[in-house]
């Protein structure tokens, strides 16, 4: 080499081993690295980071012997001068100048001249560095990637444990209430810490079973939380369940005495039946009581819920029963309004006294005034005495009425019949 090119070449080297010392120090100041460096490993995580550990080692003893013969060329240099000193610079340039440690090599894999020592080239020194930090680097970005997102969720987990803990001695339940829970929690925060590996699958994070302790914790917090308000607020809580049963109440007698005028005046469709959850719901009450004398706050927290919903369920079933028989009343009143409608636009058409009209009225009528009557014969009466009107009147209709007439209301009033 002539020595413009072994200066080219010094300075190349030169910068490699500052860029490599740079790196390492990188290296030795990562957190992952530091952590790695202290933590108890087990598992897949252990033998990975010992294999990783492995190649830094190599790495650095590589970059020591790197180093020793960068600074042995520029040393040299600096004093050189003749032709010897310049066939002996670019033997160390571009020869196997890099002698490098003794490393374990098993048995059948020695060859009968087998030494233990190596020495490479400084090019060949820089790509094995190359390949050791990258295998390094692998390993430590991937423990480091699962950390991030399973530290995070973890810290969330202990907090809620410690919450719900301190819930549990509010509500004063036992120490061993929530043991399953928190030794699922200990294996979990064991394996984040020691073996964080465990959850990575295609190089992706599974933090399902973190998830899964999360929704567990607020469950029971919630539990807990109810339990808490329970004890704290238990007489005004049964006061606003005893109003709304007796609002119940009140609902189911109004659908009671609306199906005994229903039964007495319309025998088709039967009337719904009006069953009373009343009792039940009191006994509700009367169980919550007895929970409270005992101190058992939590299950009191999820019997309010229970019996909560089990009132408004019966509400709304007294309501649509009563809007169900409500109905069946507007029926009647809405068939007789419209077959008094019917009958004075025969009137205006001088037909009211047809024979075939009359007697279709008077069956339509005494099926709608019968007690009880039947709405489905008294609607087939309706329709036929419509029909036959429009065929002898010949003429369009009076649009069909929703609300019974002023003759309608004298008929809803007192049947029309004896009763």
């Amino acid at each position: 080499m002539s020595w413009e090119g072994i200066d080219h070449a010094l300075n190349r080297v030169r910068g490699e081993a500052d860029r490599i010392a740079l790196n390492l120090t990188d290296l030795d100041n990562h957190v992952g690295h530091r952590l790695l460096r202290g933590a108890d490993l087990v598992g897949g995580t252990r033998r990975r980071w010992e294999h990783a550990d492995r190649h830094v080692h190599r790495l650095r003893a590589v970059y020591e012997a790197f180093r020793r013969v960068v600074d042995r060329i520029a040393d040299l240099r600096a004093s050189a001068g003749g032709p010897g000193d310049q066939a002996h610079l670019t033997a160390l340039l571009n020869g196997a100048s890099v002698a490098l440690p003794a490393r374990e090599v098993p048995l059948r894999d020695r060859g009968p001249l087998y030494t233990g020592r190596e020495s490479v080239t400084l090019a060949e020194a820089v790509a094995r560095m190359s390949a050791d930090y990258e295998e390094a680097t692998e390993v430590i970005s991937a423990v480091e990637t699962a950390w991030d997102a399973l530290h995070p969720r973890l810290a969330e987990l202990d907090a809620m444990w410690q919450e719900v803990g301190t819930l549990v001695d509010m509500v004063e339940l036992g120490e061993e209430e929530y043991e399953s829970l928190r030794a699922d929690l200990e294996a979990v925060g064991a394996t984040v810490r020691r073996d964080p590996l465990a959850f990575v699958e295609r190089g992706r994070v599974d933090t399902s079973s973190l998830e899964g302790l999360r929704l567990r914790l607020e469950r029971v917090r919630g539990e807990l939380r109810d339990a808490l308000r329970m004890r704290d607020s238990y007489a005004e809580s049964v006061e606003r369940l005893r109003h709304a049963i007796a609002d119940v109440g009140l609902v189911l007698a109004r659908a009671r005495a609306l199906r005994e005028q229903v039964v007495a005046k319309i025998a088709s469709p039967a009337a719904v039946e009006v069953p009373d959850p009343v009792p039940l719901l009191l006994a509700g009450v009367g169980g919550m009581d007895l929970l409270r004398d005992q101190g058992r706050w939590r299950e009191l927290g999820a019997c309010l819920g229970e019996l909560q919903h089990a009132i408004h369920e019966a509400a709304d079933d007294a309501r649509e029963r009563e809007a169900n028989l409500t109905g069946l009343l507007e029926r009647r009143a809405e068939l007789r309004g419209r077959l008094d409608a019917y009958r004075a636009h025969a009137a205006r058409l001088g037909l009211a006294e047809d024979e075939r009209l009359a007697g279709l009225y008077r069956r339509a009528h005494w099926e709608l005034w019968a007690a009880p009557c039947d709405l489905r014969e008294a609607t087939v009466a309706l329709s036929s005495y419509q029909r036959t009107l429009q065929e002898i009147g010949g003429t369009g209709f009076p649009s069909d009425r929703t609300t019974p007439g002023a003759g309608a209301s004298d008929g809803e009033s007192d049947g029309g019949v004896n009763r």
